[in-house]
């Protein structure tokens, strides 16, 4: 009885090495702390990794990791139906992550959960596979599917993911032209408050007398 225990356990513990080094630490969509996109040990914790290290747990793997780069090319007609081709632009990339789970029924609501408010989040997230990984990405939409042919403890989530580019704000200060030819081109200068002035007694007389004759 004892071995049979020892032997279990030794299971257990290899099951969890090997997806821990193997299978999670190439694949799949992790956020800014290196935490795997709702990876039910997060919300399971270690004894939901060692009933899953015996089989009897979620099952949790990256199905697929699709890639999309394009670059659009400019171009501007010319004479003769023809076209000339002046530049070369960047468009984001474009991955796209396919997630399956196995699992109960508060495995998957709190799977499912987790996608979702990964979704709704503004935190960027990186895509990892065994040969590159790319970061600073946006999940912008998920949808997932349950099929009767491949059990119905079954989720297939698909993420699709954007690439944003952090950029940070550049300001630059303009020289003030003296004297230029026109002077209406001469910019607006901030001289500070403005004091009211006191109306002239013309001004104040006709004030007087219109008031005075509504009265």
């Amino acid at each position: 009885m004892a071995d049979i225990i020892s032997k279990v356990s030794l299971g257990a513990l290899q099951g969890i090495l090997w997806r821990s080094l193997q299978v999670r630490g190439q694949w799949g969509v992790y956020d800014s702390k290196m935490r795997q996109v709702g990876d039910p040990s997060i919300f399971t914790g270690i004894l939901g990794n060692i009933i899953e290290g015996l089989g009897v747990g979620s099952t949790y793997s990256t199905d697929s990791v699709e890639f999309l780069k394009e670059m659009t090319v400019s171009d501007f007609p010319v004479e003769r139906g023809g076209f000339a081709s002046y530049n070369k632009v960047e468009a984001p990339a474009a991955p796209s992550v396919k997630l399956c789970l196995q699992g109960t029924e508060s495995q998957r609501t709190a799977f499912l959960n987790a996608i979702d408010q990964a979704c709704k989040s503004t935190d960027l997230y990186s895509v990892v596979t065994p040969e590159v990984t790319y970061k600073d990405y946006s999940i912008e939409r998920y949808d997932y599917s349950r099929r009767a042919q491949r059990g119905a403890t079954l989720l297939i989530v698909t993420l699709n993911l954007k690439e944003v580019r952090q950029v940070s704000a550049q300001f630059t200060t303009t020289q003030k032209i003296k004297d230029p030819k026109d002077t209406g081109a001469t910019p607006q200068a901030d001289t500070g408050k403005v004091q009211p002035k006191v109306p002239d007694a013309s001004t104040l007389r006709k004030g007087i007398e219109k008031f005075g004759s509504i009265f």
